[in-house]
């Protein structure tokens, strides 16, 4: 009886240590890229096999003194990156001009590459496929040797669970279909499906090559033979003062008539997604890589003056127009909206990518020229800087909230207080407390009626320290 009484008690120990803690994403580590690549290195996209294996471009794209190369993490546990394959120094200088995409069919990898000029003046594009992401059983496909659909400028890439390959061009701002499963149906394998989707990008045509398609995303297990189920594009902005770029929506049509055996993605349409902050309107020619995880929530990579973030979207698609709701962030030191001091240092996030069981997240930073990697799994609630153990901001309950929700926290003395509420731009909407309180724990209501979807921030302010937790309202 004694020995089941201890059993119980540890027991409830246990879930009582675990209610204090909660489930998000943790910085875990810095990975570098091998030192004697360090001047010639530029991550640029990046994507995560079945396997879980992360694998990273390098491309001349945004820095002509870069070489154009494929990295992997070869093991998770692995301190630095290990190439894979480098064109400017051992590979196909001929043909690659710059790297423009990567995507994994299961464990297999494929990169999209602008042809050198010399090979094709009109700037074509050509694809290197290896199985297994084994180089000395690479495969070539394109305008170089002769494929259909390989024309001007194929962007960025996504590839299905089905080997159908989404891609941006710059040929009408729409993209294309190419078939690499065996549906020899369809068209040859590794090129296009015909016919060409006409439907523009909502950004319009582009202006000599400077706002186009840098990356797609698909949802990894996506029913593409669905007309509801959604892919993504990015696309950067002509200029600061001409936002024409943004997130686009695309939907419609099918990845093909599985009955049939005959093209449907011509039917695909695209909407701009807009978000109430406006994260989504880009003004830059960065590359803005996506990816969408399992729950099919879409990740944003935020890099120009004012982004230093990863962000994950909830989106609804309307008529006219798709609407996103931030539902989660990678913490980011480096964030100029609202830094976290136990996120990385993010200066320059270029793309995202998440292992298949989505608990292992890594960030590609252009500027710092390195990978950073988050897990998700239970923390502290706190997310701000350390406090003493009796003064306590606790996490608000429920979360999310809808419109209200009670905000808990405790003082080791009478003091003046601030407990103010602020948005992702760090903007106040709301002063909860502001006065002298007396010592003890005290819960506060607090009500969103008037306030939009989103993640908030609320802060308990005292004369010696502060502490923040964030929220999510979800009406």
């Amino acid at each position: 009886m004694k020995k089941m009484r201890t059993v119980l008690f540890v027991a409830l120990l246990c879930l009582l240590c675990a209610g204090s803690l909660k489930a998000q994403w943790n910085y875990t580590r810095k990975i570098p890229f091998p030192v004697k690549d360090s001047s010639i290195v530029q991550p640029f996209l990046c994507t995560v096999d079945d396997n879980g294996r992360l694998y990273v471009v390098s491309s001349r794209s945004t820095n002509l003194k870069a070489h154009d190369a494929i990295y992997m993490l070869k093991n998770p546990t692995d301190t630095v990156m290990t190439k894979m394959i480098d064109y400017t120094e051992k590979g196909d200088t001929i043909n690659v001009k710059m790297l423009v995409g990567i995507t994994h069919i299961k464990n297999d990898i494929l990169v999209s590459a602008k042809i050198n000029n010399l090979v094709s003046p009109g700037g074509q594009s050509c694809s290197y496929y290896y199985p297994e992401g084994d180089t000395a059983k690479g495969m070539h496909y394109g305008y170089n040797p002769y494929l259909s659909g390989w024309g001007t400028y194929v962007l960025g890439v996504a590839a299905t669970k089905d080997s159908i390959v989404f891609a941006g061009t710059d040929y009408t701002k729409g993209i294309r279909a190419f078939n690499f499963s065996r549906q020899s149906k369809l068209s040859a394998y590794a090129a296009y499906m015909a016919p060409d989707d006409q439907n523009a990008e909502p950004g319009g045509l582009s202006t000599a090559g400077f706002d186009v398609i840098r990356d797609c995303a698909i949802i990894p297990n996506g029913n593409y033979f669905d007309a509801n189920t959604p892919f993504y594009t990015s696309r950067n902005s002509k200029a600061i003062g001409d936002l024409n770029g943004g997130i686009a929506v695309w939907n419609g049509g099918t990845q093909y008539n599985n009955a049939t055996l005959t093209t449907n993605h011509q039917n695909y349409k695209a909407l701009r997604v807009v978000d109430l902050d406006n994260y989504l309107s880009f003004n830059s020619s960065i590359p803005y890589g996506i990816t969408c995880d399992n729950n099919g929530i879409l990740w944003v990579a935020g890099i120009d003056s004012t982004r230093r973030w990863v962000k994950g979207f909830q989106v609804e698609v309307g008529i006219v127009s798709a609407n996103a709701t931030q539902t989660d962030e990678l913490p980011s030191s480096g964030s100029k909206v609202q830094p976290d001091p136990n996120g990385a240092p993010m200066t320059g996030p270029a793309d995202v990518a998440f292992t298949p069981d989505n608990k292992t997240g890594y960030v590609i930073d252009s500027w710092q020229r390195c990978v950073f990697q988050f897990t998700y799994g239970p923390s502290d609630v706190k997310t701000g800087n350390a406090l003493p153990s009796d003064f306590k901001l606790e996490q608000n309950y429920p979360n999310p909230f809808n419109p209200s929700t009670r905000i808990n926290y405790s003082l080791p003395q009478a003091m003046n207080v601030k407990l103010s509420v602020t948005n992702s731009l760090g903007q106040e909407v709301a002063t909860l407390v502001n006065g002298f309180v007396t010592a003890g724990k005290h819960t506060v209501e607090f009500n969103a009626g008037n306030l939009s979807n989103g993640i908030y921030f609320y802060t308990l302010r005292t004369e010696r320290s502060a502490v923040t937790n964030k929220m999510v309202l979800l009406k």
